[in-house]
């Protein structure tokens, strides 16, 4: 089948800056485009003909989208399901795959509450995940990368190594740990095996690497503001409860300042 690049589209402002972002990417990349409208049926509970209204509707938001893509000379596939939103949008990207959704920014927001579905759809999808905000993505360079201990960052390292160098762009690797020597030494290990790793991955291109004792995901939150694309693991601590993503991620994804892409 190849690759694919699936965007969830709901006709809504984020759902066209997703729908541009995977576009410009699966122009760059030859990548199968599948635009993906869910027809949220409300666990079942909504009737036949409200039903039928809703794919009729979704019907020609993907009709519109499509003549979005046709004007920017990308073809798209259109698909129509029928289900929960978040569930059916998580599994329609396989690994390998990249699923594409948009999000509203949403302030600056604490806690671990699941308050938006982008969360939702990160935590539960099998691929890797990109979150667009409706912002403008113009003039943005850069690829930021957050650095952590668990086996899981490599997928990130290797994703924004590949993203920089495809791109011909700069990469910042970024960890984030506590004042302290022996924190700061672990800190300065991590991020050298980061540089090594980002290096093999692709060779020759500029890597900066930055050790911070802020907190995580207002580092990262920060670094990102310019850059075209923040790329984060798919981790989780022993103490988290929320999927297959981290409380870092999860405050990250509530508070977007650029694209984020959730590695795995």
């Amino acid at each position: 089948m190849g690759t694919r690049i699936i965007v969830g589209v709901d006709g809504s402002g984020p759902s066209s800056a997703a729908l541009r972002w995977a576009a410009k990417r699966a122009r760059a990349t030859d990548a199968r485009l599948v635009l993906e409208h869910v027809v949220d049926d409300e666990w079942g509970q909504i009737g036949p003909d409200y039903t039928r209204e809703l794919e009729a509707a979704g019907e020609d938001i993907l009709a519109q989208a499509l003549g979005e893509l046709e004007a920017m000379g990308v073809v798209g596939h259109p698909q129509l399901e029928l289900g929960n939103l978040t569930t059916t949008l998580s599994a329609a990207a396989g690994p390998g795959d990249l699923l594409v959704m948009g999000s509203h920014k949403t302030g600056y927001v604490r806690g671990r509450v699941l308050g938006t579905r982008s969360v939702a759809v990160a935590s539960l999808a099998r691929s890797s995940v990109v979150v667009v905000p409706e912002d403008n993505l113009a003039q943005r360079t850069g690829i930021v990368v957050g650095v952590s201990p668990a086996l899981e960052c490599h997928a990130a390292i290797i994703a924004g190594a590949s993203e920089a160098y495809r791109l011909r762009q700069e990469l910042s690797l970024i960890h984030c740990g506590p004042d302290r020597a022996d924190a700061s030494d672990t800190g300065r290990h991590l991020l050298a095996d980061a540089v090594d790793l980002a290096l093999t991955t692709a060779p020759g291109m500029v890597v900066r690497r930055r050790l911070s004792h802020r907190s995580p995901a207002d580092e990262l939150l920060d670094a990102s503001r310019s850059s075209a694309l923040l790329v984060l693991g798919a981790t989780r601590g022993g103490s988290d409860r929320l999927g297959s993503i981290g409380s870092v991620t999860h405050e990250v994804l509530l508070n977007l300042t650029s694209p984020v892409m959730v590695a795995r």
